[in-house]
């Protein structure tokens, strides 16, 4: 039979295994994710590109503050609405009036919705209903894509100017921790610092444009 000390060190071996085992696994389902967030934000920036081919500009969505939960589930459902054809560029509602005195009637769909994931089932009687406020499109770690551009309060249609001065918006993914710091990052002017890549809450974003 076994000595105690002899049972001790197996079982020892066997839980050291199990501790490899552990962090290989969960190694490779975080590569995994990275590499699903990385494919999905490629789908979301080439329906951005289509939809300025065809308006002329990429969706004006105020997030105003990424470090609110709020905030960016409210930039996260606005992008969506615009892409699927339920808002317009300037944030006009389907059936509203935009600042030029234009109607604006629901558009075309720039995606194929079905390739990325919902917050929730959207919707559950058609896919051309208007999606709710609760519905945006989420990351592999379950937290809505991060969209920053020009915010629609701040910007007007046909008058040049207004505060954003980056070249093309900003799109990312919180990462596994779900979480962003707003350190070295303009929201209104979409200048983003080196200081903003170096938080610890940034440190494993994953932007559209890696």
């Amino acid at each position: 039979g076994f000595t105690l000390i002899e049972l001790l060190m197996v079982i020892a071996v066997i839980l050291i295994l199990a501790g490899i085992t552990f962090g290989i696994s969960r190694g490779v389902q975080n590569a995994q994710a990275r590499a699903k967030a990385k494919a999905e934000l490629a789908v979301i920036s080439q329906a951005l590109e289509t939809f300025k081919s065809k308006y002329g500009d990429y969706p004006w969505v105020g997030t105003s503050d990424v470090e609110d939960d709020g905030s960016r589930k409210g930039g996260a459902h606005g992008l969506m609405k615009t892409l699927v054809g339920w808002q317009a560029v300037d944030g006009t509602q389907s059936g509203g009036t935009n600042s030029l005195g234009q109607t604006f009637t629901k558009g075309e769909s720039m995606l194929d919705v079905s390739r990325l994931s919902l917050s929730l089932d959207w919707p559950a009687s058609s896919i051309e209903a208007s999606p709710s406020g609760n519905t945006y499109f989420i990351d592999p770690w379950g937290n809505p894509y991060v969209y920053i551009y020009k915010d629609p309060t701040q910007h007007t249609l046909g008058t040049p100017g207004g505060p954003w001065s980056r070249f093309g918006y900003i799109l990312f993914s919180m990462g596994s921790d779900g979480e962003a710091s707003t350190t070295g990052l303009d929201e209104a002017t979409g200048e983003i610092l080196p200081a903003f890549k170096d938080q610890d809450e940034n440190i494993d974003n994953i932007s559209a444009s890696e």
